[in-house]
């Protein structure tokens, strides 16, 4: 089991060591069969002072909460907090969800996104976690790709100044290689994810003391 050290950011029941602050991540694989999994693992946080910000495209509020609790998340709504892309509304606490019309609106992902970055931290959770699950529905939605780099490119900047943690899902098989090379120029590292007979498996590149070759995963909770 992976424990905090030095403030950097511990995955429990991972094949992975802690990173620093500030470090964002790209989860590239098939979103049915481990990255969708392995992503909501990632920002599972053990710290007390930990929270999770979670940017719902792929599903709605209350679907991304039941995933994230069942892969190990703790659903208290004091630090957990989700934006809901998922055009289907929600009925959750409106102090914990907030409701997007579109994938397609990057900026008011972003307003909705500062507003509970910011509220976690008055709340004394200071060790945020961000989560983008998928970026294929802010890719396809969008009119002008450039406009989800430019978001990208300012989201991780927010995670790298306040010392936070961001991971990201992305299905390589769902984009041209070269939108997924401009994508991922966004993240400090990389790690790939496959599902070998059933079993999940990753790999990490861009970032020193982590697996580089493919290393099982446990099952998860």
């Amino acid at each position: 089991m992976s424990q905090r050290r030095d403030g950097r950011y511990a995955f429990d029941g991972l094949p992975l060591n802690p990173v620093e602050p500030g470090t964002s991540l790209l989860v590239t694989g098939p979103v049915l069969s481990g990255a969708r999994e392995l992503g909501l693992r990632l920002l599972c946080s053990p710290d007390a002072d930990g929270g999770t910000v979670l940017v719902a495209t792929d599903s709605d509020a209350a679907t991304m909460l039941e995933d994230f609790e069942r892969h190990g998340g703790v659903l208290d709504r004091g630090r957990v907090r989700v934006i809901d892309c998922a055009q289907e509304g929600s009925a959750l606490p409106e102090d914990s969800v907030s409701d997007i019309s579109t994938p397609a609106d990057l900026t008011g992902i972003g307003i909705e996104y500062s507003g509970h970055y910011e509220s976690m931290y008055a709340s004394g959770h200071t060790r945020v976690r961000t989560g983008i699950v998928t970026l294929t529905p802010l890719l396809v939605y969008s009119d002008d790709v450039r406009a989800v780099y430019r978001f990208l490119n300012t989201i991780t900047g927010r995670i790298g100044t306040a010392d936070g943690l961001g991971v990201c899902v992305l299905d390589p098989d769902a984009h041209e290689e070269q939108v997924v090379e401009s994508v991922a120029q966004f993240f400090d590292g990389r790690v790939d994810v496959r599902a070998d007979a059933g079993d999940l498996e990753l790999r990490v590149a861009g970032l020193r003391d982590q697996p580089t070759n493919w290393t099982p995963v446990e099952p998860g909770i």
